[in-house]
């Protein structure tokens, strides 16, 4: 009876096992463009003969054909701080725990760690332990899994609770058995958590493919060519949304390998078959699963920023990670991964997913709501309109009657965002 106890853990763990695998395997197709998602397949491939990765990209770039007119250079230097700054600005309101989030994000190292204790930042700033908490718990919510810890075991703790399918003991190996872990005093582990060999060395597999250096993969600055992966098209005011199949890949299936090699006896070439068979269809479902994420994110953004796609207006409506998230039941993280490095062709020309995002600004109540975006435009317009030069409270004054509340420094601030000079400048 022991015995299939036994059994039956081990097969459930093993199950589990998998599922994270293929789950840590879609965030990676998921957060990569076109051209890394290819290398990224074409890795996979050597090591499976029952798939090839096949995609247009492998022609080379510059033979003057018009397919290259959907290549444009990336400068691929964006930083962890303004990786982490873009979805601080995109998910949380401008509040005074905002800024104590961006505060710890411009303390955090190249690898994502606060090199800086609690104690530290809580005399720095004169704020109290609560304040600090609540302001690492939404700085360690946001990608990649792992930033904002203060040292390894924190890192990969707050990787293995944000995996929904981690295996069931990593969390508590992490959390209350680090130090053991590390002196591999496994009897210890298998003995506090009363689980058999089995079942430890599948957790212990799985928190060594967890990263050490979370924020590594941002410290890149060289250029790269980028593909749009979404194209939106004007007839007549009418909007059309495609993805762009140029350039996605393709996993071409080796029927004819699959076939000879299923017709084998060994038992360990069978079981092998089947690993490889089963990766290749993961792959696909990941790959499948990707584009219609990325086409499902298009489509809201291209509704709600119908106006500017059609050219009637060159500012953008108000719209937020969280707002795409909860309108499509996803997560906030999984709409940021997927705007990552991702563009869109437009009759206008080629532009970054993130950019087609603004933040709100506060307005009185019944008045709709307004973009940063619109605001500095309603702000140029003040100032291009006026007779004599409006104060930075002038306009505030101006926009408050209209229903903006917005502050004189922010004014100040979104005027020098416009490179428009102070008003005693402008005499």
């Amino acid at each position: 009876m022991q015995l299939k106890q036994s059994h039956q853990l081990k097969q459930k763990q093993m199950q589990k096992l998998s599922l994270t695998q293929g789950m840590r395997q879609s965030i990676v197709m998921l957060q990569s463009d076109a051209i890394d998602l290819s290398e990224y397949l074409k890795d996979v491939s050597l090591e499976n003969p029952l798939f090839d990765v096949h995609t247009s990209l492998d022609v080379p770039f510059m033979q003057g054909t018009r397919d290259n007119q959907s290549y444009q250079l990336r400068d691929n230097s964006q930083s962890l701080f303004e990786y982490l700054l873009d979805q601080v600005q995109l998910t949380m309101r401008d509040t005074p725990l905002r800024d104590l989030v961006i505060y710890l994000v411009e303390q955090l190292d190249p690898n994502g760690y606060l090199p800086i204790t609690d104690k530290e930042i809580m005399d720095e700033l004169n704020i109290d332990k609560v304040s600090l908490l609540d302001a690492l718990t939404l700085l360690q919510q946001l990608d990649p899994p792992g930033v904002g810890a203060h040292d390894l075991r924190e890192c990969l703790l707050l990787q293995a609770q944000a995996d929904r399918e981690s295996p069931e003991y990593a969390v508590d190996i992490l959390k209350y058995y680090f130090d053991t872990m590390v002196d591999h005093d496994w009897q210890t582990i298998q003995n506090n958590l009363q689980i058999d060999k089995t079942t430890l060395d599948e957790n212990i597999d799985y928190i060594k493919e967890l990263s050490a250096t979370p924020g590594e993969r941002y410290n890149g600055s060289d250029l790269q060519y980028v593909v749009p992966e979404l194209q939106v098209k004007n007839n007549d005011g009418k909007l059309s949304l495609a993805i762009t199949r140029y350039g996605q890949p393709q996993l071409i299936f080796a029927q004819e390998t699959y076939d000879l090699l299923s017709k084998t006896v060994d038992n360990d070439v069978k079981n092998y078959i089947k690993e490889k068979y089963d990766q290749y269809q993961t792959l696909e479902y990941n790959l499948e699963r990707r584009i219609k994420t990325v086409s499902m994110i298009g489509k809201v953004i291209v509704q709600t920023q119908y106006k500017f796609f059609t050219q009637e207006t060159t500012t953008l409506e108000p719209l937020l990670l969280r707002d795409v998230a909860q309108r499509l039941q996803l997560s906030e993280s999984t709409v940021s991964r997927a705007i990552n490095g991702k563009y869109i062709q437009t009759d206008f020309g080629m532009i970054e997913l993130k950019n087609l995002f603004s933040r709100r600004s506060k307005v009185s109540d019944g008045v709709k709501s307004r973009s940063v975006d619109q605001v500095k435009d309603t702000i140029k317009k003040l100032i291009d309109e006026e007779d004599k030069p409006l104060s930075d409270q002038k306009i505030s004054d101006l926009l408050k009657e209209s229903g903006l509340e917005v502050a004189r420094r922010t004014v100040a601030k979104y005027r020098e965002q416009l490179h428009i000079l102070t008003a005693n400048k402008r005499k």
